[in-house]
């Protein structure tokens, strides 16, 4: 269990400069490495944060598997008590078919529809409380390898610091700073953005995420803690801009024509629109890990929102990465990486079978751009 409200350290006139693992990025992958690592025995864990200016946060929508993966972390798994609210179904109109997918048929427990803000600030918290240093705002100005141990030049608070590690984390999500700076190829499968706003009353969604395809992407629709709903349009960054898919008047007649979603949500006029356009194009880097460092969470893999799996890869990611940061520790040892990438491999691979089959099922708009793309062959 962890203490609520603990205090960042304040390390403005006191910041330690040495360390064994540095993670960039305080999101579920950061954190949940930390909360690994620390507990295989890492000692000196510093995480930098470079807070993401958002409207809000999206990714609400958890499997049933995130209870788990929180229990092995050492964390409460009480999380209705920390007011996130359980789900029991997928609604999907996909392809002309209605469909309902319950968990209760699939015996894996409940979904979870998340406060994100608080569920990432607890993780925050407990990361600190085990130990690791949070140093943020942060940003990684320059780095360099050199005799066994990363040099990292940081702005940390206005200041610049030189901070020595002798591992280093790529929690970053899906720009990847590491990977990218150590030139390392990532491939990018689509340029999917979600057009997304809050809605004040979820109308019937209650315990309920609805997925609705449409000739231009496919709608997602979830209720929130407070009772609002996170309402986003999912399609290609070029089709937002030649259609003005972020035009809010655009944005209601498109709702308003919908099958399923109306009926659920039901597109007023009386709560003003604001909408805001986040990433969420599919990708992954080339090289999961290597000697010093590890790629986590969005920066190693970003799957395709359709998935709802990025807050339970993230803390998988966090809980697979720790015996590879201590194999290099103790030993430089580079066969836990191995085994790291043979999983990450297997991971995308099953990623991309899902992901290439689920499109496929959806013909009424082979010949529109957002739906031609995707049924043709992905790399892999």
């Amino acid at each position: 269990m962890w203490k609520l409200h603990a205090p960042y350290l304040d390390l403005s006139h006191r910041m330690a400069t040495d360390f064994d693992l540095v993670i960039l990025g305080a999101g579920p992958a950061g954190c949940a490495t930390a909360l690994a690592a620390i507990a295989a025995g890492v000692e000196r864990v510093a995480i930098l944060d470079r807070p993401a200016r958002q409207a809000f946060r999206v990714g609400e929508s958890a499997a049933p598997d995130v209870v788990a993966k929180l229990r092995l972390l050492g964390i409460s798994d009480d999380l209705e008590a920390r007011g996130h609210r359980p789900y029991y179904t997928n609604l999907s109109l996909w392809a002309g078919e209605r469909r309902f997918d319950d968990f209760l048929h699939r015996s894996t427990g409940d979904g979870w529809h998340l406060d994100r803000e608080r569920f990432d600030e607890d993780l925050r918290q407990a990361s600190c409380v085990r130990g690791a240093q949070l140093l943020t705002p942060a940003v990684l100005e320059s780095l360099r390898w050199d005799s066994g141990e990363w040099q990292l030049q940081i702005t940390y608070q206005g200041k610049q610091h030189l901070l020595c590690c002798r591992y280093l984390v790529d929690a970053s999500g899906r720009r990847a700073a590491l990977c990218r700076r150590l030139g390392i190829e990532r491939k990018r499968l689509d340029d999917l953005v979600a057009v997304a706003c809050k809605w004040p009353n979820a109308g019937r969604l209650e315990g309920i995420t609805l997925v609705e395809s449409v000739a231009d992407g496919w709608w997602y629709a979830t209720r929130l803690p407070d009772g609002s709903a996170l309402l986003a349009l999912m399609s290609d960054a070029a089709l937002v801009r030649q259609k003005g898919l972020r035009n809010r008047e655009t944005f209601y007649a498109l709702w308003a024509q919908t099958e399923e979603l109306q009926q659920w949500l039901q597109p007023t006029r009386r709560h003003a629109l604001s909408l805001t356009c986040f990433a969420a194009y599919s990708g992954f880097v080339t090289r999961a890990a290597g000697p010093g460092w590890i790629a986590v969470g969005d920066a190693l893999a970003a799957f395709d929102p359709l998935t709802s799996s990025g807050i339970s890869n993230a803390l998988g990611d966090g809980l697979a990465a720790a015996p590879v940061i201590t194999d290099w520790l103790h030993n430089n040892g580079l066969h836990a990486a191995e085994q790291y990438a043979f999983r990450a491999n297997r991971g995308v691979t099953r990623f991309l079978r899902e992901w290439q089959g689920q499109y496929s099922l959806e013909r009424r708009w082979s010949d529109h751009p957002f739906w031609a793309h995707r049924c043709e062959a992905m790399p892999i």
